[in-house]
This record gives structure tokens, C-alpha cells and sequence, in this order.
């Protein structure tokens, strides 16, 4: 048994790491969940190591949600709603506790980030367009412009799939400014894009 928070945050991240290679995301979800509200439940009586226990927690909700988004592969595995509405829960409570630790623009955005993808996943594309704004803003705080183009794809694919196309650039024009841009990712957030876009326009 850990004596620290931080001991039994390390614990149960390992848990949720070993779920995570295991596939089955209902399971991962329900872990990550249970092991964040252990340590929270713990902070108040610990708090000496509680922001190395939290800053931990953040980081493996965050992992498990994005982990069960359905547009990082063509797949003909059917998605769960269930499954995708708990993943967005736990990538809100993981841009909840980003925000209360203050680890600043950079982290925020790709937390508001994550939550507009879930809403995209599940439909919303008014609510994600709303989102990828938000995190579009944070990552202009943030200085940065590969990400502020990435997520105006993720906007372009909420715009086309969700039928308001004529509201803005397109995925294609998009794709060509980070191709210009000569990021080090550029190519990897393309396909990426591409992607999604075939995931979600199905």
C-alpha cells in the first residue's frame, strides 16, 4: 500500500496505463474514473503531495479519454454513444483540474481541445465549433501557430460535416497553410486531419 497520495496516484496510473493496451474501453473509462476520485477523495486529508497526486490524475484521465476518440483511425468497430459520452466526462474533468493546477494556455487549450473532439464524435457540431473557438483563442495565448492551424481543421471538419461549410476555410485550404507553415509535425497533422474527416463524414 502507498503511504503518500502521490505513491497511490503512481499505483493506480499504472493501472489505468496497463488498461489502456488492453482495448476494452469501457473498462479503461470506468478505471480512470474510480482512480480519479480515490486520490481526489484523498486530497483534503493529504494535502502535502496533493498537486503531484492531481497534476498525475490530469494527466492519465486525459490519456483514457483520448484514448476511446473514435477519429484517430478508420475503424468498422461500431462506437459506443455510452462510451463516448463518458470519454467526453472524463476529458472535462481532466480540463477541470488543468485549470484548477493553472498549468497554463498551452495545456488548457488541448483540454478544450479534447472535449470539442468528443462533441464532433457525438454530433454536436455546434457545440464543438463553439469549443475548437476556445481553444483556438488559447493556443494564439499560447503562441502556437501549428496548433492554432490544427484546430482550425478540426473546425473545418465540424463546419462540413455538420453542413455550415460556406462559414469558413475549407479542410483543404487549411491543409495547405500547414503545409506552407513547415511545422515539424505538418505532414502527421494533415493525415491526422484527413482522417478524422473520413471518420466522422461517414
Amino acid at each position: 500500500m502507498a503511504d503518500t497520495l502521490a505513491g497511490l496516484a503512481g499505483q493506480l496510473e499504472t493501472h489505468v496505463k496497463a488498461l489502456r493496451r488492453a482495448g476494452d474501453d469501457a473498462a479503461l473509462l470506468a478505471a480512470a474514473r474510480d482512480a480519479a476520485d480515490q486520490i481526489e477523495r484523498g486530497c483534503g486529508v493529504q494535502d502535502g503531495d496533493a498537486r503531484e497526486a492531481l497534476t498525475m490524475v490530469q494527466r492519465w484521465t486525459f490519456n483514457a479519454a483520448a484514448d476511446c476518440w473514435p477519429g484517430w483511425s478508420v475503424s468498422d468497430k461500431p462506437i459506443s454513444p455510452d462510451n463516448l459520452l463518458a470519454a467526453r466526462e472524463l476529458a472535462e474533468h481532466s480540463l477541470g483540474l488543468v485549470r484548477t493546477l493553472e498549468l497554463g494556455p498551452l495545456r488548457e487549450a488541448t483540454g478544450v481541445w479534447m472535449v470539442g473532439a468528443f462533441d464532433l464524435a457525438l454530433g454536436r457540431y455546434d457545440e464543438a465549433s463553439q469549443l475548437f473557438r476556445e481553444a483556438h483563442e488559447q493556443y494564439v495565448a499560447a503562441n502556437a501557430p501549428g496548433l492554432v492551424l490544427l484546430t482550425e481543421g478540426y473546425a473545418a471538419i465540424a463546419r462540413q460535416v455538420g453542413k455550415h461549410a460556406a462559414d469558413g476555410d475549407d479542410l483543404d485550404q487549411v491543409c495547405k497553410r500547414i503545409a506552407a507553415g513547415g511545422f515539424e509535425d505538418g505532414d502527421e497533422w494533415i493525415a491526422q486531419l484527413r482522417t478524422a474527416l473520413e471518420v466522422f463524414a461517414r
